[in-house]
Parts: C-alpha cells; sequence; structure tokens
C-alpha cells in the first residue's frame, strides 16, 4: 500500500549499454527566439481562452477527449533503459500530457495475474492539451524554460488541473529528474487487482493460501516479461505490504468478519513472489520507500536482507546545512548531529530533502524539486516523506550508472558496486563504516543537473513568489 502519510523475470542481462557519451546539454533558457516565440504564441492562446475565466459553469467551455497513445513515444537522446513506476494511478495525470513522448507504456494487472494496457484518454481543456502536447519535444524541454507559461495556466486552468494521485507525485519528482531515460507507469499489484475471490476467502485453509499464492507467482512471471519487454532497468516502489495493509484490504474489498492475524499473515506472506520480482530480477534495481516497521513478522519485507539483493530501502533526514561531503562523510561546514526516519535497522539509506519538516517548509538551495501540476515549472516539495525520498535514492542510483559505469552492462554484480558506491564505507562512527546519509542534491549527484537540463541551486524567481502557493495546491 501507498507509504504517503508516512514521516512520513526473468530478465534477459544481454543488452549492452551504449557507450557512455555526454551529448552537449541543452540550454535551460531553450532555444531562443524559437523557443521564445513559441511560448509568447501558447501564452496568447491559453489568455484568449476566456471562457474558463468567466463561465460559472466551465462545462460549456471548449473540452475535448484525447487519448493516451504510446505510439507518440519518442526520444532523440536516451538510454533506452526504463524507469519502471509501480504506484497508484486510476488515471494518468495532466501533467504527463507535457511528457507523453516519454511515456513507453502504461498498464494495469487484470484478473488472471496478466498485465494490460490501459485505455486512457485525457478530459481536458482544448487549448491546455494542445499547449502542453505543443512542448512535449523528443528532446526534453526543462520546466524552467517554460516557466513563463506557469502563471497564465494557473490563472485559466489550475482548478481543472488533475493530478491528484500519490503515483501522480512521484511521477513528478522522478520524471525531470532522469531526463534520458524512458517511462513505465504501472498501477497498484495489490491482491484486489488480481486476486479478490482468494484474498477474500477467510478459512485459511492450506488449499485457500495455496491458491493465493499461485496467483501471486503468475503475477510476478508476468511482471519480469514485462520488465523484460519494456526493457526497465529501474523501479520505484514508494509503497509496500505488511499486516496493516492485510487488514485495510480485508475491511474495505472483503465481506464478513475479518480473519485472525495469523491468517492474515499468511495471505501477506503469500505475496513474496511478487515482492521476489520486484527486488531480485537480475539487472533491475529499485528503490522502495522505507517504514518504520516494528518486527519481521508483520513487515516480512521492509527490512535490509540479502534475500533481495538488487534494493535499497530509503529514508530521510531534513536540514538546510547537512556537512556532508560528496561521499556522505562529515565536511567540517556544520555541527549539526544527523538524524534520520524511520530507524537504523528500517533503511540502506538516508538522503536529505533539503526542505524543514515543518511549515512553512523552508529550504536550502539544492531542495528535492517537482515539476508543477502542467510541467511548466519546478520547485520544491513540501513535507518530506519516504515516498517522495525514494525517487531521490533511484534518481541517485542512475546517477551513478551513467557517470561512473555508462559503458557496462546492467547486471546483478554492477547493481552491488553501484549500491556500494552510494554508501561507501569511508564513515568510521556509523555502523559497518558505511556513509549512510547522503546529500547528493548538494552535489548534483542526479542526471538533469550532470547533463546540463538543470542548474545546480533551485533559485525562485521574484515573479514566482505569488502565485506558488496556488500552484502548490494544484499540483499535489
Amino acid at each position: 500500500m501507498i507509504r504517503a502519510t508516512l514521516l512520513t523475470m526473468f530478465v534477459s542481462t544481454g543488452c549492452l549499454a551504449e557507450p557512455h557519451v555526454t551529448p552537449a546539454p541543452p540550454k535551460l533558457d531553450g532555444d531562443a527566439p524559437d523557443l521564445a516565440q513559441r511560448i509568447a504564441a501558447a501564452k496568447a492562446n491559453v489568455l484568449a481562452d476566456t471562457c474558463f475565466q468567466t463561465e460559472q459553469d466551465a462545462s460549456v467551455c471548449d473540452w475535448g477527449d484525447f487519448a493516451y497513445d504510446p505510439s507518440q513515444f519518442a526520444m532523440t537522446q536516451s538510454t533506452n533503459e526504463a524507469i519502471l513506476i509501480v504506484d497508484g494511478f486510476s488515471e494518468l495525470p495532466f501533467r504527463a500530457i507535457r511528457y507523453q513522448n516519454r511515456l513507453k507504456g502504461f498498464f494495469r494487472v487484470g484478473e488472471g495475474g496478466e498485465f494490460s494496457p490501459v485505455s486512457f484518454s485525457w478530459h481536458a481543456p482544448v487549448v491546455l492539451h494542445e499547449t502542453l502536447r505543443g512542448f512535449a519535444d523528443p528532446d526534453l524541454i526543462p520546466a524552467e524554460s517554460l516557466r513563463e507559461l506557469g502563471g497564465p495556466l494557473t490563472d485559466v486552468y489550475g482548478p481543472y488541473a488533475l493530478n491528484a494521485g500519490h503515483g501522480s507525485y512521484v511521477f513528478s519528482i522522478l520524471v525531470e529528474a532522469n531526463p534520458r531515460q524512458p517511462i513505465v507507469i504501472l498501477d497498484h499489484l495489490r491482491y484486489d487487482k488480481f486476486a479478490l475471490e482468494e484474498f477474500c476467502d477467510g478459512s485459511g485453509t492450506d488449499a485457500s493460501i495455496s491458491r493465493l499464492r499461485e496467483k501471486s507467482r503468475v503475477v510476478a512471471a508476468n511482471l519480469q516479461w514485462l520488465m523484460a519487454e519494456q526493457n526497465v532497468r529501474f523501479v520505484n516502489v514508494s509503497a509496500g505490504e505488511s499486516l496493516d495493509t492485510m487488514r485495510e484490504l480485508w475491511t474495505s474489498r472483503c465481506r464478513g468478519i475479518r480473519p485472525s492475524d495469523s491468517i492474515l499473515r499468511k495471505k501477506l506472506n503469500a505475496y513474496a513472489p511478487i515482492v521476489e520480482a520486484l527486488y531480485k530480477t537480475p539487472g533491475v534495481f529499485a528503490a522502495q520507500a522505507s517504514i518504520n516497521a516494528s518486527n519481521s513478522q508483520d513487515f516480512p519485507f521492509d527490512y535490509p536482507s540479502p534475500s533481495y539483493p538488487n534494493r535499497v530501502l530509503a529514508g530521510f533526514f531534513t536540514t538546510l546545512n547537512s556537512g556532508l561531503d560528496e561521499k556522505g562523510r562529515k565536511d567540517g561546514t556544520s555541527s549539526t548531529t544527523l538524524s534520520g526516519w524511520p530507524g537504523r535497522q528500517n533503511v540502506d539509506i538516508y538522503l536529505n530533502s533539503g526542505v524543514q519538516p515543518n511549515r512553512p517548509f523552508r529550504y536550502n538551495t539544492t531542495p528535492l524539486l517537482q515539476v508543477d501540476s502542467f510541467g511548466v515549472d519546478i520547485y520544491p516539495i513540501t513535507q518530506t516523506t519516504t515516498s517522495w525520498i525514494a525517487p531521490l535514492a533511484l534518481s541517485r542510483f542512475i546517477h551513478l550508472r551513467y557517470e561512473r559505469f555508462g559503458a557496462e552492462e546492467m547486471s546483478d554484480d554492477l547493481i552491488s558496486r553501484i549500491r556500494s558506491e552510494m554508501t561507501p564505507g569511508e564513515c568510521p562512527e556509523q555502523p559497518e563504516s558505511n556513509c549512510a546519509y547522503q546529500d547528493p542534491l548538494k552535489h548534483g549527484q542526479i542526471e538533469a543537473v550532470r547533463l546540463g537540463y538543470r542548474a545546480l541551486e533551485y533559485v525562485e524567481p521574484d515573479s514566482q513568489q505569488s502565485t506558488l502557493s496556488r500552484r502548490m495546491e494544484y499540483s499535489q
């Protein structure tokens, strides 16, 4: 289940990565004057669409239904190694329109355990859709380059930008931090999606649990096939399953008296094949949001474990000055004692969001950033959670993969070496000398910065201050 409220395949490894050649970075202000002319024209069209501001009933305005079409995937600069986001996606958010050319597919598991493309259409104002599609270039235009459109789009269409949902937020953090990775979207892998009847069998007999586990095995096998088919090499899971989620699922989806915890634990353990597919598939790395797990009986999948060698469990800390160097060692610039969440036994790595945990959510010059409702600006996240920090852990892994090992094929051995680089053994004051506290944003250790799509330091323009709160409201 989703971890937003927390303070919080077999896969062939024969696909050789492209040689590590970094093309010239794009200009942060786009290719002026051509881009400036496109922005001016789009801005004029938006402001001319007055119906959405003048009519009390916006249904009389110019709306349309626009199908998501995976055949429109087009990237001129791509590693061809895709990111899979496994999360809650009842639909694709509006902001995904601007990145439609980055989306290789949108999938959902069915009752038989198969994965099928989701037939989906955005119901959107016509001019809004035309505007966002108009900037879905094969080579990513950084959101900051389109900042001038943010105010007009928010003023005219803000109330109609449907970006709610946990998965939408995760997408908003990942999509521009990793500009050359294709993205594949996968809706929840919960029992009610593929094994509701088996899950709601409250008998707890060995036969009933075997049927449930067999459903999980089918899903796991099909998941591995999907990852191989889409060349997925990176997975983000800002969720997880535990005894608590089993209780919640029974209460919301089943009839009758909830069975005992011992039976629910058996149902939980029957989910193991899917967990193994996510975190043990050869050549596929996964970042998962950690949780404050109290014991391995009720949280069997939420502790660092050699059983899941290709996963890191990500926790967070929040400070304006971490005092850490590029390897996570103390650099002498801060005397602050770092403290992360959740407990050390539950995480592999802590990452700094650079955003303070309480309102007004002050942030440093290198905070964790998300794109806005329309993909035309970026700004800091608000409250830090493990759900939002897992995408940063994944982005850091991707950065290391291409900065240090771009010419190597993805393999379990490479994943192991990169995981060691993420928390190097150079901090003797920490358990096993591993530098578990990391501040990758401080050092530009994400692909968007390394490749020149984003400046190291974030500076909020003066013109943004008056509209920032409204954009955040419509984006989250």
